[in-house]
């Protein structure tokens, strides 16, 4: 189909048509050759650049070098997923490779000669998990570890369980809350760390917290070190609501977070309105080596000035801070507020 077009060496408007070419291209250090369609002006015969058809001729060529060489994206996830329950984060420390390649390579980029071996070797004999995990289990957290014992012994005793492909684990969950805005001013230029987070959350709820006083004093934390260092503790990312600052989804967290049994939340009616007292409680330990001294030094200043304060009184005082006042119901609070909260 011919039509006219700009073209750049004739300088004016030309006929310019749809030829089909054979297309070379290395990827991953092997030569991929297929077919693509590319516009060519009739009068001169230069090419023509076309985005879409750009677009088009580069997925053709990844396809072909999945054809020849890869897996597909949908046989990277099945890896993984024949261990039900085994998170992104923890099966890419088991692997000792980067949670970000994992997350990627099942979003659709093509993995490294080295990554694609090991999940093609995990997908002709599953049972190699074990070799990775004696090899790098000190790399997981002693959370992560409890949860990754108990899967691979219930993987090993009843095999692989069907489950819909599309159910997301907690941790997976969790995360999803806060990636689309880390390293943005928005999660105090820092990529979330859900390790950090949920301690920062053990850290608080030792002796037993009310929610609204968590939430505040895991916003306060963050800032205040953001103040101090232009970047947050945990990377969480938190939105304006009626009685403060909170975690961006906080009720969806706490759900996923009492159900990974990390925390207990005791309710109790406290007057005949039915007004309901929400208490957060640890079930496990504090893992102090997570932090730095100075980060550490953050938390015990939070918990000892504003843990003694009352939900009322948390509430009434975040709602003087400018981060609060100035941002929308319901979106985010920018770190850069930081910088002018009010002094303990």
């Amino acid at each position: 189909m011919d039509f006219n077009y700009i073209c750049d060496e004739c300088n004016r408007d030309c006929l310019i048509q749809e030829v089909e070419k054979e297309e070379e291209i290395v990827i991953r250090g092997k030569i991929i050759k297929t077919p693509i369609t590319i516009l060519v002006c009739k009068e001169c015969g230069a090419e023509v650049f076309d985005e879409e058809l750009a677009n088009k001729a580069l997925k053709k060529l990844n396809d072909k070098y999945i054809e020849l060489y890869g897996m597909s994206v949908e046989e990277i996830k099945s890896v993984r997923e024949q261990f039900v329950g085994l998170g992104q984060r923890a099966f890419a420390k088991l692997l000792g490779i980067g949670s970000a390649s994992v997350i990627r390579h099942e979003t659709g980029e093509i993995p490294s000669e080295k990554h694609l071996e090991i999940y093609r070797k995990l997908k002709d004999n599953p049972k190699l998990i074990f070799e990775y995990y004696k090899e790098n289990s000190s790399k997981l957290t002693k959370r992560e570890l409890k949860k990754v014992d108990q899967i691979l012994a219930s993987w090993q005793e009843e095999g692989v369980v069907d489950e819909p492909s599309y159910i997301q684990d907690d941790e997976g969950i969790i995360e999803a809350i806060h990636r689309p805005l880390q390293g943005s001013i928005f999660s105090g230029y820092k990529n979330f760390d859900l390790d950090r987070f949920i301690n920062m959350i053990l850290f608080f709820s030792k002796e037993g917290v009310a929610k609204t006083s968590l939430m505040k004093l895991l916003w306060y934390s963050d800032c205040i070190y953001f103040k101090r260092q232009t970047l947050s503790i945990s990377g969480a990312v938190y939105t304006r609501k009626k009685f403060g600052p909170v975690p961006k989804d906080h009720d969806v967290l706490l759900a996923h977070l009492q159900r990974m049994e990390i925390i207990e939340i005791d309710e109790e009616v406290i007057n005949e309105q039915g007004w309901t007292k929400m208490t957060v409680k640890a079930k496990q330990e504090f893992d102090k080596d997570l932090f730095k001294l100075n980060e550490f030094d953050v938390l015990t200043l939070v918990k000892d000035v504003l843990g003694p304060m009352g939900s009322r009184e948390i509430s009434d005082y975040s709602h003087k801070e400018r981060g609060w006042i100035e941002t929308e119901d319901e979106q985010p609070i920018k770190y850069s507020f930081a910088n002018e909260l009010n002094e303990f």
